[in-house]
């Protein structure tokens, strides 16, 4: 049989939070390297793809990017 002593039982341990800036940090880096790719797409691609769209205007402001 188990004991009465009259202690109240151990309180539950505090919820764990969430450590936000984790997260922050994590969604800016995912950001980033998302723009670093997209810069490079535009510099290989980007001439012929607006060729294929008709805009020659805008080819040599992407040639010194190249």
């Amino acid at each position: 049989m188990a004991e009465v002593t009259g202690i109240p039982a151990a309180p539950f341990p505090p919820a764990k939070k969430n450590n936000t800036w984790l997260i922050v940090l994590v969604v800016i880096l995912v950001l980033c390297c998302c723009c670093v790719g997209a810069i490079g797409l535009i510099i290989a691609f980007g001439p012929d793809i607006l060729n294929e769209l008709g805009i020659y205007v805008l080819v040599p402001a992407l040639m010194p990017l190249i």
